[in-house]
């Protein structure tokens, strides 16, 4: 069975990119766009919009790579609901978290930090695991062990590090987003 929600959705974000509805600083997801000016649509342009080739291709690659996993557990219609779902949580949950980290820390760039691209889903759908499915384990090499649906929090702290300009609040968002969603579904 072909995973028909992954290939739709990885269809319509190249689609996007070569013909996209906005430039990226008009579809990005901000608490300025959003609450300010009333633009609630960002919630559903910023994860189809992408900065450059790169960003695009990167986030492709995991798409279908994580989103044939979900297809073959849930089907297709599922799939495609969660990713709809994990998308639209993960954008909410950006919002919450900038309004709070700007509350707490009375800085206005949390206000104006405005996030593109699909890898909050990515790390939604990481932070699920392999929904349902025993966990598999790595080992790191001082002895730690981590199981793998962690690991998704490493990836999101070393991305912030290796590429300061990514948005950690849209990446943690959509792991909170997968926890969620894990939690509400019994898939942990």
């Amino acid at each position: 069975m072909a995973p028909w929600a992954t290939l739709g959705l990885g269809a319509l974000n190249v689609a996007l990119f070569l013909r996209p509805l906005r430039p990226p600083s008009g579809a990005c997801l901000s608490l300025k766009a959003v609450w300010e000016d009333g633009q609630w649509e960002r919630l559903l342009l910023a994860p189809v919009h992408h900065l450059g080739c790169s960003h695009l291709a990167l986030n492709m690659a995991a798409l279908f790579w994580l989103g044939r996993r979900l297809e073959k557990e849930a089907g297709s219609l599922w799939a495609g609901v969660a990713l709809v779902g994990l998308a639209l949580l993960g954008g909410l949950l950006h919002l919450a978290l900038n309004a709070v980290l700007a509350a707490l820390f009375g800085q206005r760039w949390y206000w104006e930090h405005c996030a593109l691209g699909l890898s909050g889903l990515l790390f939604s759908l990481e932070a699920m695991g392999q929904l349902g499915e025993s966990v598999p384990v790595a080992a790191m090499s001082s002895g730690f062990v981590l199981p793998t649906r962690w690991l998704c929090l490493l990836e999101c702290l070393a991305l912030a590090v290796v590429h300061p300009r990514s948005s950690l609040t849209g990446h943690f968002s959509g792991i909170l987003a997968g926890l969620a969603f894990s939690f509400l579904w019994g898939l942990t």
